[in-house]
């Protein structure tokens, strides 16, 4: 989910620590927290962009500029990119879901950052698993401690409304045993070097990071414009810098800022801290999940598929492509 804030919402989604039982080892996560249990600074909300290295940027987006946009995307995100509302993104969810399952055993304390609605958080927990769901969007955040709330999970999920590039406010009293990202929230952080090193410092040595971006070169997406004759749209992914990707939904005309990755180009920005152990394809047969109408019309065709997509996922040079990638990244000793 292209997400991750602190804001102006309603009280009911603003505190900062929302969810009351997730373990004690969350208390006195964020320092300088209500319940002051540690010292040291709050977390700082930044209305300009941080300076990324590694890549022209022409437009960088704002902390307040995400939340405001993810603010008003949470109502409407379960009926558009729901497992009901677009059957593309469910399948893409499905796979990502089977690796973090795969990487993370029961009991494991998990780092979340961009949760979203909460889809990746209660799958999780109510497999053993105990979560802190962060988010840019208090909104977002507010949708997932009341769905954890429906679940009965609120003993295994924290929320916490804070932008990716400010975890290192973070204070929790054991490290985690892991962290996640899924569908996109690295796509629009503009302070990648500032997490890499925060999550250094918030992981147990050797943890593993798992995070699902959307990818640079996406086959689909590009015969597709190819096919329209709208070779501009067909390689947009490629240029440099910042793009601005549509958020669909909300009855109006929205976008943010985001920079399309390659393995090699998001592990140049996790370094010296984390290292790449492997990568895979999500949706490289399949259309981009805005394209789910022409799914739905052939899913016959793109299910026959799905053998071929999961033999190539993993190889060379298909790994490096789709509408999304997801990525296994390790904590350096």
């Amino acid at each position: 989910m292209v997400s991750q804030g602190m804001g102006n919402g309603p009280a009911s989604d603003r505190p900062a620590l929302l969810a009351g039982r997730a373990g004690a080892y969350l208390a006195g996560v964020v320092a300088g927290s209500p319940d002051g249990s540690t010292a040291g600074p709050p977390a700082r909300r930044l209305d300009r962009p941080f300076s990324a290295g590694g890549g022209t940027m022409t437009h960088p987006p704002s902390y307040r500029q995400l939340e405001h946009a993810f603010d008003h995307l949470a109502p409407v995100y379960e009926t558009v990119y729901g497992p009901h509302g677009n059957r593309v993104m469910a399948g893409l969810r499905q796979k990502n879901l089977a690796v973090l399952e795969a990487e993370f055993p029961p009991g494991a304390r998990l780092l979340e950052i961009g949760c979203g609605v909460g889809e990746e958080a209660v799958y999780l927990a109510r497999r053993g698993r105990v979560i802190l769901a962060t988010d840019v969007s208090p909104a977002m955040v507010g949708c997932t401690v009341r769905r954890a709330a429906r679940a009965g999970l609120s003993h295994r999920i924290t929320g916490l409304a804070i932008p990716a590039g400010q975890l290192d406010a973070l204070r929790p009293r054991l490290p985690f045993d892991g962290a996640y990202a899924s569908f996109g929230p690295l796509n629009c952080e503009p302070a990648l070097p500032r997490l890499s090193a925060a999550l250094f410092d918030l992981l147990s040595p050797g943890a593993v990071f798992v995070c699902s971006v959307m990818a640079r070169w996406c086959p689909f997406e590009i015969g597709w414009f190819l096919l329209h004759l709208r070779p501009r749209q067909a390689f947009r992914r490629l240029g440099p810098g910042w793009h601005e990707a549509g958020l669909y939904g909300t009855g109006e005309r929205r976008s943010v800022p985001v920079r399309y990755f390659t393995p090699r180009r998001l592990a140049r920005e996790f370094r010296p801290y984390f290292l790449l152990e492997r990568s895979l394809a999500l949706g490289l047969l399949w259309p981009p999940p805005w394209l789910d109408h022409l799914y739905r019309r052939h899913s016959r065709l793109f299910d026959r598929l799905e053998p071929w997509e999961t033999r190539l996922s993993g190889s060379f040079p298909w790994r490096m492509m789709g509408d999304h990638i997801l990525l296994v990244f390790r904590r350096r000793e």
